[in-house]
């Protein structure tokens, strides 16, 4: 019976085991302390290997697998015992007092969700992380791959197990899924591999990708997008977004990521929140020299990346930030990129009158043509708002090319508007729109053909003239 098992001090249970490219595995072992190892011998999950001394062991060998098997309950007990010895941290102050009560009224939730990350974490059980490709979703995977690595340090354990994916769309599907189970397939864990999600994918397009992963993955999903209709919070492990806890989408992701980061480890994730403000254009964005440096480059590094087709790190972000050398020439392109695009795109808009706003329009084809990279769509729209803005006031600001429209509405003008309601309203009216998404101040539509793009534009006029004219 396996209950007479016990475990002695010179006695591990394998936790979870990953297959590497050079034939050997990649053992994590739990006793009174945690260790990794490599072996070239066969080992698997619960198997209990007996080494003489974990502080000098360099290599799992065939001896030290002693054939016997540990039970559930001792190994749940042993993996406890050692979770238990890491404190979570105390949530980290920002400064920005409306930031730090929303954070602080859904701290349980925070904290609940790095509990489960560490759960992954000690057992060497796989974590999937993904984060949308612009700087709010970066600044939250930063921040958690340095919680990671100070807990990698402090435990003796590696961060192998950490699996780091930018999401091109603002969906999760069965492609995502696909790709990710894929990855899952060269790991053996006792835990269930977690799926780490910032940033995106509140959305029925996800709907079914997300049902089909929980049979192989635990979901731990911090969105700050408003949640739709009939949407199921409870069918993943931890859903936490703003909308459903009284709050906005200007309480960002990207803070929520950064406030579990802060709880996993202490570290210091003040300004990495406030970039991913400045990135989202939250209503608490403050202009500081140093968060805006950092929007700048996690949003040019991410927008460039997804118009090359590649992946970009948590890891190649960081050392682009902690460089002096790459951090002032990355930042130095966008934004002389960024200004320039802007300052063209000032000079082609069209200007209309809704109300006490005015509807400013650009044909984007007039800044593609030029630049590339970081001046991408939907980038360029959030950035040129702002100096729509600034010349008209309270403003819509609309940028078309072929297919797509992303529109950005000023903060005064958003409750009354009602962005996306208006784009349900039209989708359901026509025929010709593909889908649409986002928040009130900033979304985009994405049209069935690219000719319908004028009509699209005449009905859009109509409604918000509508609208703002009540």
């Amino acid at each position: 019976m396996y209950c007479e098992t016990r475990i002695s001090m010179e006695d591990f249970i394998v936790s979870s085991v990953k297959d590497t490219s050079n034939r050997m595995q990649l053992c994590t072992l739990l006793g009174k302390t945690q260790l990794q190892l490599y072996s070239a011998a066969i080992a698997e999950p619960l198997d209990i290997v007996s080494i003489v001394d974990s502080r000098s062991a360099i290599q799992l060998e065939a001896k030290d697998i002693t054939g016997r098997k540990a039970p559930m309950p001792e190994f749940e007990s042993v993996l406890s015992a050692l979770i238990s010895r890491i404190e979570m941290h105390p949530l980290q102050k920002t400064g920005i007092k409306p930031l730090d009560e929303a954070l602080s009224s859904m701290e349980e939730k925070l904290c609940a969700a790095a509990k489960r990350i560490m759960l992954n974490f000690i057992s060497g059980a796989p974590i999937i992380v993904r984060f949308h490709n612009d700087g709010d979703g970066a600044s939250g995977a930063v921040a958690l791959y340095k919680a990671l690595e100070k807990l990698a340090k402090e435990t003796r354990l590696g961060t192998s197990n950490c699996i780091w994916t930018m999401n091109k769309g603002v969906a999760y599907t069965m492609q995502s899924l696909s790709y990710d189970r894929l990855r899952l397939s060269s790991y053996h864990s006792v835990v269930k591999p977690l799926l780490l999600m910032t940033d995106f994918g509140t959305l029925e397009e996800s709907e079914a990708a997300v049902k089909s992963a929980q049979d192989s993955m635990d979901i731990v999903w911090l969105d700050h997008h408003p949640v739709y209709d009939g949407f199921n919070r409870g069918s993943v492990h931890s859903y936490i977004n703003p909308w459903l806890e009284g709050f906005s989408s200007d309480v960002t992701a990207g803070a929520l990521t950064c406030a579990v980061a802060g709880k996993l480890s202490g570290t210091r994730i003040k300004n990495l929140t406030k970039a991913s403000l400045l990135s989202d254009h939250s209503a608490y964005a403050e202009d500081e020299p140093e968060p805006s440096e950092l929007a700048v480059i996690m949003d040019a590094m991410t927008t460039d990346a997804s118009s090359r087709g590649t992946n970009v790190t948590p890891k190649s972000i960081l050392a682009t930030i902690e460089d002096e050398s790459s951090h002032k020439l990355v930042f130095t392109q966008a934004k002389s990129q960024m200004d320039e695009a802007v300052s063209k795109g000032m000079k082609y808009l069209k200007a209309r009158k809704a109300g006490n706003a005015t509807i400013a329009t650009l044909d984007y084809s007039h800044i593609s043509e030029n630049y590339y990279g970081y001046v991408r769509h939907g980038r360029f729209t959030s950035v040129f708002s702002d100096s729509v803005a600034a010349k008209f006031g309270p403003s819509i600001t609309i940028v078309y090319n072929k297919s797509l429209a992303s529109i950005r509405v000023s903060k005064e003008l958003s409750g009354k508007l009602r962005l996306l309601s208006l784009i349900s309203e039209m989708k359901n009216d026509t025929d010709y729109i593909s889908n649409g998404g986002g928040h009130n101040e900033a979304a985009s539509v994405k049209l069935e053909d690219e000719y319908a793009m004028r009509d699209f534009l005449a009905l859009l006029y109509r409604e918000i003239e509508s609208r703002l004219g009540d």
